[in-house]
C-alpha cells in the first residue's frame, strides 16, 4: 500500500462519481488533479509524482513524462470535483457532516470528531476532540485535583480511588468496632437499668440535701423572722414595719430626732440605731425592745454604747457581743480604722487595724472570722469611687486585697448570700446612678450580674428576708427621695415591685426582726 497520500475514497461521496474522474494509479478520486499533455490521463498530484521517482513515462501510454511536463487540467474539471459532496473522514467517529470537496480540508481541521489524546499522565486513551477537555478535567481517572489544604494540582482520581479504597476498608474495620461498642452499650443499658431504682434513692438524697442546704442560705440572715423595720433617711425620723407575709406596713414609735447615714442591727432582743447625722454627725446609740412583738407603746432609749467617734455612712456589724465599726466620715476628714465596740460592760472601744484606704459610703458583710469590705469612697468626688474589696480577718488582725468588684461604686446596698455578697444599686465613678446588681463569691473572687432592679437607686438599704432580697428607698437618677420598695427572688429570678414606705427614704437603715 501506498504510503503517501491517495486521492479520495468513492464510498466518501455522497453520490456516484463519474469514472473519468479517478485516478489512474490509485483509482479513486482524484485529489488535485494533473495531466499527461499529450493524451490527457488524470493522475492525483501525489500519485504521479511517487511514480516519476522510478520512472519518466506516462504509466498508461508510456509517453515521456516529468513533474515538470505535467499540465493542469481544465477550469471545469477543477470546479466539477470541488463541487462534489462527500462525508467528512471521521463519519466512522460520528461525524455526519456532508460538504462540498472545496471545504473539506477547513472542516476536517476543526472537526470536533477528530480523533484526540488524553494527556493526562497514565491515560492515553483516545477519544473525539470536542469531548477532550471535560474527558480531561471530570471523567478521566488519572486528572489531576486540587487540594483543598494546600490548593496545588497533586492528587488524581486513581489516588483518590485508591484512598477511598482504604477508607471503605477503614470503615469496614470501624463498622466492627462500632458493633463492639454497641453491644458493650446495651450491657451498661441493662446495668443502668437494673441500677435504676438505686440512682433514684440517691437523687432523692441530693434533691433533699439540695433543699436543706437553701433554707441554710436562707437563714442565713433572717431565720424565721418576717417583719423588716425601716427608720430614718434624710430629713425624716419616722420608723415603720413591713409585715413579709401579709405585705403591708404599720407605724412605729418614731426617733427622737430626724437621722440618717447611719446603721443598725439587732442584739439582745433590741433594733439598735448607731451614728448618722441628727442633724449633725452623732457617735451615739439609741435603741428599742422588740420582744415579744414590736407596736406603737415601744419607745425609742439611749443605749450606753457609742461609737469610736462621730460617724456617717460608715459601715458595721454584729460580731459575738461586739459591733466591728469600718470608716465613714468624722467630721474631720474619712476615716481608715476599723474598730470594735464592746456591746457588754465596760462597752470598750478599741482600734483593731487600718484598711489600705479610707472609705465612706462603702459597705461590710460578716463571713465567719472574716471580714467583707467593698466599695465606697476615699473622699466627697465620684472620680474617687473604689472597685476593690478587702477581707479583714478579725482572728489574725490582718487586711488582704481580694480580687476587685467590676467597676467603682459606692452609695450601694448590700447582703449576704451564702458565700456570697450581694452589691445594688449605688452610683458610679461618673455619679451615673445605677440599678445594677452584682453577685461576687468571696471563695473565688469571681463575680457576675444579676437581673437589674427595676428603679435606679442611691444611698438605699437592703435585707434579707426568706429566699429574697429586699431593697428600700434610696433617691433616683433625677435626686428625688424614694418611698418605693421591691424584692428579687431567687427562686424565680426576677424583682418584682412591694407595697410603697409611707415616706420617701435617703439613707435609711433597716433590720429584720
Amino acid at each position: 500500500m501506498a504510503s503517501y497520500i491517495q486521492g479520495y475514497d468513492e464510498e466518501r461521496f455522497a453520490t456516484t462519481v463519474n469514472r473519468n474522474f479517478l485516478c489512474l494509479i490509485c483509482f479513486n478520486v482524484l485529489r488535485e488533479p494533473v495531466l499527461c499533455p499529450r493524451n490527457h490521463h488524470c493522475f492525483c498530484r501525489s500519485c504521479i509524482t511517487k511514480h516519476l521517482e522510478n520512472s519518466r513515462r506516462c504509466p498508461t501510454c508510456a509517453d515521456e513524462l516529468t513533474l515538470e511536463t505535467l499540465a493542469e487540467p481544465q477550469r471545469m474539471v477543477k470546479d466539477y470535483i470541488n463541487e462534489l459532496n462527500i462525508h467528512c473522514i471521521y463519519i466512522n467517529r460520528g461525524c455526519q457532516e456532508i460538504l462540498q470537496l472545496q471545504h473539506l480540508d477547513n472542516h476536517e481541521g476543526t472537526c470536533g470528531f477528530t480523533p484526540a489524546v488524553c494527556t493526562n499522565h497514565g491515560c492515553g486513551v483516545t477519544l473525539n476532540q470536542r469531548d477532550l477537555i471535560h474527558h480531561q478535567s471530570e471523567l478521566c481517572e488519572f486528572r489531576k485535583l486540587k487540594c483543598h489544604s494546600c490548593g496545588e494540582m497533586t492528587k488524581t482520581l486513581a489516588d483518590m480511588k485508591k484512598r477511598m479504597t482504604n477508607v471503605e476498608t477503614n470503615m469496614t474495620d470501624m463498622k466492627t468496632d462500632i458493633e463492639a461498642v454497641n453491644n458493650e452499650v446495651r450491657g451498661l443499658k441493662t446495668a443502668l437499668i437494673e441500677g435504676f431504682d438505686e440512682m433514684k434513692d440517691v437523687l432523692v438524697k441530693m434533691e433533699d440535701k439540695k433543699e436543706e442546704n437553701t433554707r441554710k442560705v436562707r437563714n442565713t440572715a433572717s431565720g424565721d423572722k418576717e417583719n423588716i423595720v425601716v427608720a430614718g433617711g434624710s430629713g425624716t425620723n419616722s420608723v415603720e414595719m413591713f409585715n413579709w407575709r401579709q405585705r403591708t406596713w404599720s407605724p412605729l414609735q418614731s426617733l427622737p430626732k430626724k437621722r440618717f447615714g447611719a446603721t443598725s442591727f439587732v442584739y439582745n432582743n433590741h433594733v439598735t440605731i448607731a451614728g448618722g447625722r441628727s442633724p449633725g454627725l452623732v457617735s451615739d446609740m439609741i435603741r428599742m425592745n422588740f420582744n415579744p412583738n414590736p407596736d406603737l407603746s415601744m419607745h425609742w432609749t439611749d443605749c450606753p454604747v457609742k461609737l469610736p467617734s462621730k460617724l456617717e455612712r460608715h459601715s458595721s456589724v454584729l460580731y459575738n457581743d461586739h459591733l466591728i465599726v469600718t470608716g465613714g466620715y468624722n467630721g474631720n476628714g474619712i476615716s481608715d480604722c476599723i474598730h470594735e465596740v464592746q456591746l457588754v460592760p465596760p462597752y470598750t472601744v478599741k482600734t483593731l487595724s487600718r484598711m489600705p484606704e479610707p472609705r465612706r459610703g462603702h459597705s461590710t458583710q460578716l463571713f465567719d472570722d472574716n471580714l467583707l469590705i467593698v466599695g465606697g469612697s476615699t473622699t466627697d468626688r465620684y472620680q474617687d469611687y473604689l472597685s476593690s474589696v478587702v477581707v479583714y480577718d478579725i482572728k489574725k488582725n490582718e487586711c488582704k486585697q481580694l480580687a476587685p468588684l467590676p467597676y467603682e461604686v459606692s452609695l450601694m446596698a448590700t447582703v449576704r448570700w451564702g458565700d456570697n455578697i450581694v452589691l445594688m444599686g449605688g452610683a458610679d465613678k461618673r455619679g451615673k446612678v445605677l440599678h445594677t446588681v452584682i453577685i461576687y463569691n468571696v471563695k473565688t473572687e469571681q463575680s457576675h450580674l444579676l437581673p437589674r432592679m427595676r428603679c435606679k437607686r442611691r444611698g438605699c438599704t437592703a435585707v434579707v428576708i426568706g429566699n429574697n432580697i429586699v431593697v428600700l428607698g434610696g433617691d433616683d437618677e433625677r435626686g428625688r427621695d424614694l418611698k418605693s420598695v421591691e424584692a428579687f427572688n431567687f427562686e424565680s429570678y426576677t424583682w418584682q415591685e412591694l407595697p410603697e414606705m409611707s415616706r420617701a427614704r435617703w439613707f435609711p437603715t433597716a433590720v429584720v426582726v
